[in-house]
C-alpha cells in the first residue's frame, strides 16, 4: 500500500470507525504508558521489549532517562520497519510510536507533581521494598497487557522488538514469530540480569513474571479463551491473498464457489485459519490485495490439526 493509498483509506473509507479506532489506539498506548512509567521503571523491571532494553541502558549507568531512551529506540525501530516491512506495517505502529513517548513523559510529570501515583510512596510500602516490587510486577502487567490489547482491538500495534521480529521472519522463513519475539525478550532479560551489577535473580524473574501477567491480560481482553481465529473473505482476488497467506503465514486456505443472493453474481469465498499472533498480517494481506473484500472474522473454540493443536 502506497502511502497516498493510505491517506486515501483513512479519510474516504468509514470515518466513525477510523475515529474509534484512532481513540481505541490512543487509549490503548496511555494504558500502557501507565503501567511502564507507574510500575515497570521505577521498579526497575526488565520485563523484555523496548522498555526492557531501557532498563538495561539505566543498569549500565547510561545518563538518559528511560524515557528518552524509549522514544529514542521506538523511532530506530520504526524506520527499521519502514524500511524492511513498508508502510503497510508501518501505518500500524505510527500513532503508538509518536504518542507513547509523549504519554511516558506526561505521567512522569504527574507522577512527580503527585507522587502518591507511585506505589513506592505508599506509606505502609516504604518499609517493605519486595512487595513494592512484586506489586509493581503485578499490577505493571496488568496496564501492560490491556494497553497492547486495546490498542489491537483499534486496529493498532505498539511495534517495539515485534518489528524486529517481523523483519526476521521475513528474510529467515523456517523461523516462526513466536520463537523469535520468545529468543529476543530473553536475550534482553538475561542481558539485563548480566548488565545489573547487584545481578539481582529476584527482580530478573519478576520481570519475567510481569510479562507473563502482560501476556494473560491480551490474551483474555483481545483474544478472549481461545488462541485461533477464522477468516471467511468475500473477493476476487482469492489467487493473490491465498499466495501472500501461503507465503507470509505459512498457513494454507479453502476457496469456495458462492453466489450473490441478491445480485446472483458468481464470487469466491476464502477461508483463513490463523493464530492471534497472525491477525493483523492477515488482516493486511486481504486488504492489501482488496480494499472492498467484505470479511468476516470469527473467534473460534477449538481448532484441532496440522499446525494448530492435535488431536488426541
Amino acid at each position: 500500500m502506497k502511502f497516498s493509498e493510505l491517506v486515501d483509506k483513512l479519510t474516504k473509507g468509514q470515518p466513525l470507525m477510523f475515529i474509534r479506532n484512532i481513540l481505541l489506539i490512543l487509549l490503548g498506548t496511555f494504558v500502557l504508558a501507565m503501567g511502564t512509567e507507574m510500575f515497570i521503571i521505577p521498579a526497575g523491571l526488565d520485563t523484555g521489549g523496548v522498555s526492557g532494553i531501557a532498563i538495561c541502558f539505566k543498569y549500565a549507568g547510561v545518563d538518559f532517562s528511560s524515557e528518552i531512551i524509549i522514544g529514542i529506540i521506538g523511532w530506530i525501530l520504526f524506520f527499521i520497519g519502514l524500511i524492511f516491512l513498508g508502510w503497510r506495517f508501518s501505518a500500524q505502529t505510527l500513532l503508538s510510536t509518536i504518542t507513547y513517548p509523549i504519554f511516558l513523559l506526561l505521567i512522569n510529570w504527574l507522577c512527580t507533581k503527585w507522587n502518591f501515583l507511585l506505589i513506592s510512596e505508599s506509606a505502609s510500602l516504604k518499609d517493605n521494598p519486595a512487595l513494592i516490587s512484586l506489586l509493581s510486577a503485578l499490577f505493571g502487567g496488568v496496564l501492560v497487557g490491556a494497553g497492547c490489547a486495546i490498542t489491537f482491538i483499534g486496529g493498532g500495534s505498539t511495534g517495539g522488538v515485534d518489528i524486529i521480529t517481523f523483519v526476521i521472519c521475513k528474510f529467515l522463513k523456517n523461523v516462526k514469530s513466536s520463537a523469535s519475539i520468545f529468543i529476543i525478550d530473553a536475550i534482553i532479560v538475561v542481558a539485563g540480569f548480566f548488565i545489573n551489577k547487584e545481578h539481582d535473580i529476584a527482580l530478573a524473574l519478576e520481570g519475567v513474571f510481569s510479562a507473563f501477567i502482560a501476556a494473560l491480560v491480551v490474551d483474555r481482553i483481545f483474544v478472549g479463551q481461545s488462541q485461533s481465529f477464522v477468516a471467511y473473505v468475500i473477493t476476487n482476488k482469492y489467487a493473490e491473498i491465498t499466495e501472500d497467506i501461503i507465503k507470509k503465514l505459512d498457513r494454507t486456505t479453502s476457496i469456495l464457489d458462492i453466489e450473490g443472493g441478491y445480485t446472483k453474481e458468481k464470487k469466491k469465498m476464502v477461508i483463513i485459519s490463523f493464530t492471534v499472533r497472525q491477525y493483523q498480517e492477515v488482516m493486511s494481506i486481504v486488504t492489501r490485495h482488496d480494499r472492498k473484500a467484505f470479511t468476516m472474522v470469527h473467534r473460534t473454540q477449538e481448532i484441532n490439526g496440522e499446525g494448530f493443536k492435535e488431536i488426541d
